[in-house]
């Protein structure tokens, strides 16, 4: 039982003199999406969302998510002991406020440092002493019995001929600039950033493309820390060519420990308290990860991949789709169906290397959890009405790919069809904006919300998000959200998505996404400006659009979107698919 997990922790906890544990959702590498091994906060607590921490004490628990999980939190949480603790909403304190509020004086918090990074911690300090912490425990080792194993998937080589950029002049750019910040050395804790600068890809979290890993970049030397097993002799050749000293996974805390008058640069968002303490004996230059920035701008061969990965990822969803349109009614196809059938279809894609996150698959009410995930205990089989989102996407060689499309089934409800038109409006509005350069992310998700704002709806989430090239589905900086750390101006060839969404709690869920690429308009006296490439072309259901909602230039855009889709797609179809899409097509 959930209860005793909680006994177990506590009685840890009092043998260790800790008051509060908190349990994050990050890894030591402080990624969004972990390995089995990591998942403490989901086992501690039942809660299965990707974003989330817990924190318990002698007599209480709590767990804190954001707005994309309150509805499915509510249901998890049920008899787990823990109360949620909605991120964000008015008069919710946020966990170290609410730590300030249960923990005496002289109380004592602790943590695993490897999975809290420099950041989060220095946040939890104000406020409270710093005898009042106890890193580096891992309470969780000693009650998880089934704990899994710590992942060793095998790792290859992601080829320049998609990466478009050698290891050796990513790490160049990297050394000059963090020797412009007045840096000799730099640490490199996060997964995605070590598998863009190495151009090596794994399997070491699912649906990724990361494995686990850390790098230390010097003047004169590159050391990857890694476990030898993962790497077969191709790969190892491959880094010997590239000068890569290659060490064991843990031998990171003997060097680290080692090092001495270094000016070193880290990311304190990205790099573990744990990895930081290691560091006494140098001097810390605390900024945003280079390779954060320098991976969200695409290069012209990933730029040019990504428009050919997403037009025959559209070609797999078109052949789904179809399949459950003309089969559903006589033939039952559940939620759980649906996902087999996408993946089924893009497995036949050449360089399909799996799905990029676990498929969303929503048929009525449950399309309002914006991720939903169906179970063989909680899945609808669809019907002649209603609405079918589907979010979804692939890894492949070439790219990462995330689309979703809300289909009726059939009869839907005047509420449902002016829901739908809103959402479509919205992801007009953005994705038709020119603007200065020098913009932010931040500054143009209004541009998403507005059509939704004058009908008194919002979405509790983003509006799009970087996308990783052959990597994570998740990548900043770059994105469009009301939270001010979406700051950074947005560049040509960065990519976003641009996502929307209606969502009603026990009635339905709407959501419209496309992928774009920042791309220059152009320069007049005013400065430059930029605008978006839209690469994701699939059919958006016209039988749920209210036409009299759309003005003359969002009429435009659709119909525009569609003739281009249709051209795109029609010359690898048969007759039949080719007749099926005109159809979906259609002007309106």
């Amino acid at each position: 039982m959930l209860n005793d997990k909680l006994l177990k922790l506590r009685d840890e906890m009092s043998k260790n003199g800790i008051d509060a544990y908190i349990i994050p959702s990050s890894d030591a590498h402080q990624s969004e999406y972990v390995a089995e091994y990591f998942k403490g906060r989901r086992w501690i607590s039942n809660f299965t969302g990707s974003a989330g921490t817990a924190v318990i004490t002698s007599d209480s628990a709590g767990l804190w998510t954001d707005g994309r999980y309150f509805i499915q939190a509510e249901k998890e949480l049920e008899g787990s002991g823990f109360d949620l603790f909605k991120m964000a909403e008015e008069g919710v304190p946020t966990y170290p406020e609410w730590l300030k509020s249960v923990v005496k004086k002289d109380g004592i918090i602790g943590f695993d440092g490897k999975v809290i990074s420099v950041s989060a911690y220095n946040e939890l300090k104000k406020g409270f002493d710093e005898d009042n912490f106890k890193i580096q425990y891992d309470l969780l080792e000693s009650i998880w019995d089934d704990r899994p194993s710590f992942p060793k998937e095998n790792i290859f080589v992601h080829d320049l001929s998609y990466a478009g950029k050698s290891t050796s002049e990513k790490i160049d750019i990297i050394r000059g600039i963090y020797h412009s910040h007045g840096a000799d050395s730099y640490i490199l804790s996060s997964l995605d950033d070590i598998a863009w600068t190495f151009n090596l890809r794994g399997s070491d979290v699912l649906n990724n493309t990361t494995f686990y890993a850390y790098a230390l970049i010097e003047d004169d030397k590159t050391t990857l820390f890694i476990d030898r097993d993962k790497l077969d002799e191709e790969t190892k050749l491959y880094l010997k060519e590239n000068n890569i000293v290659l060490k064991s996974y843990d031998e990171i805390t003997a060097d680290l420990s080692n090092l001495k008058n270094k000016n070193i640069y880290l990311s304190p968002e990205r790099t573990s308290i744990y990895i930081e303490s290691l560091l006494q004996n140098n001097k810390i230059i605390h900024d945003k990860e280079i390779t954060a920035y320098l991976k969200a701008v695409k290069n012209e061969v990933e730029i040019q991949n990504s428009r050919e990965c997403y037009l025959n990822d559209s070609i797999a969803l078109l052949k789904g789709f179809k399949h459950i349109e003309e089969n559903f009614k006589e033939t039952p196809i559940t939620e759980l169906d649906v996902e087999d059938i996408i993946k089924n279809e893009r497995s036949k894609i050449d360089g399909f290397k799996g799905i990029s996150f676990d498929t969303i698959a929503g048929y009525k009410d449950h399309a309002a959890l914006m991720h939903f995930k169906a179970n063989e205990k909680n899945t609808y089989t669809l019907d002649s009405r209603d609405f079918l989102l589907v979010d979804s996407g692939g890894q492949y060689l070439n790219g990462t790919t995330d689309i979703t499309r809300t289909f009726s089934l059939g009869e839907i409800t005047p509420e449902q069809k002016k829901d739908f038109t809103l959402v479509l409006k919205s992801v007009i509005n953005l994705s038709r904006a020119k603007f200065l350069k020098g913009t932010t992310g931040y500054k143009l998700d209004m541009l998403a919300r507005y059509p939704l704002w004058l009908e008194g709806i919002d979405y509790k989430c983003g509006t799009g998000h970087g996308v990783g090239f052959f990597l994570n589905i998740h990548e900043g900086p770059q994105g469009f959200s009301v939270r001010k750390s979406h700051d950074l101006p947005l560049e040509v060839g960065m990519n976003l998505t641009i996502e929307p969404g209606v969502y009603k709690e026990g009635r339905h869920g709407i959501r419209t996404e496309n992928t774009v690429i920042v791309k220059e308009a152009f320069t007049n006296e005013s400065g430059t400006f930029y605008e978006f490439e839209t690469i994701s072309f699939f059919p958006i259901d016209i039988n749920s659009i209210d036409p009299s909602l759309l003005n003359s230039d969002e009429l435009e855009w659709i119909n525009t979107y569609h003739a281009a889709t249709f051209n795109k797609l029609s010359p690898y179809l048969n007759i039949d698919e080719v007749n099926w899409l005109k159809e979906k097509t259609k002007q309106i």
